[in-house]
């Protein structure tokens, strides 16, 4: 087993994952963005839960930010439907990017990752998922260039992180094909919060559970 290696042996191992990960996602987002440049993206509609949706996308990055020493908050408030109809994979897409990013580029204290319900009816949910950090914030100059294909916040980013510039011109497309709409706040010293606003619609499920508004 990889524990039982000798040290050179693990730090070389790790390093193989490290390197086959990254290029694993790189290969991903070119896909992902050449599909969507292609308008051959198609979406599921099928039922879920978002706020099992939001607790295993933060679990998988939970060991990411306790490697940093960060804080990891998740939270549905009231009102967001047990269930709702749409593409769980590309969801969970979307917010693995945004919380993704905010522990890579937070070097202290937290990530929140929160949904709530902005409005709900009978036949349809539009809900809010805000993902906010602690980081070093952006300038106005920086958030302009954050969705364009191929840029990054800062031309020092790939060089100390990595990646295409792809992840959230992918994310602002998806979350555009979800009838959605995504804005950064921002500034320097104070951290980031990225709002992405999506519809969904509301199953059979939903409308016994009474967690509607006719």
């Amino acid at each position: 087993e990889l524990a039982d290696a000798p040290p050179r042996v693990q730090e070389y191992l790790e390093k193989i994952r490290t390197a086959s990960e990254s290029l694993l996602g790189i290969v991903n987002d070119i896909l992902d963005f050449s599909k969507m440049e292609a308008g051959k993206l198609q979406l599921e509609r099928i039922p879920f839960k978002p706020e099992d949706i939001i607790e295993r996308v933060a679990s998988l990055l939970s060991a990411r930010a306790r490697e940093k020493g960060l804080e990891l908050a998740v939270g549905a408030m009231p009102g967001v439907p047990m269930q709702v109809l749409g593409d769980p994979t590309r969801l969970s897409q979307v917010l693995t990017n945004l919380l993704g990013n905010a522990i890579k580029f937070t070097e202290a204290g937290e990530v929140d990752l929160t949904v709530e319900p902005v409005h709900v009816t009978a036949t349809e949910a539009y809900l809010r998922f805000t993902v906010s950090d602690t980081g070093p914030g952006m300038t106005e100059a920086q958030q302009a260039r954050l969705f364009q294909a191929f840029s990054q916040a800062d031309v020092s980013t790939t060089r100390k992180h990595g990646g295409t510039g792809l992840g959230l011109a992918i994310t602002k497309q998806l979350v555009e094909s979800m009838d959605g709409n995504i804005s950064v706040q921002s500034a320097p010293g104070q951290g980031s919060e990225f709002t992405c606003t999506m519809l969904f619609g509301l199953c059979d499920k939903c409308k016994e559970s009474g967690e509607i508004e006719d």
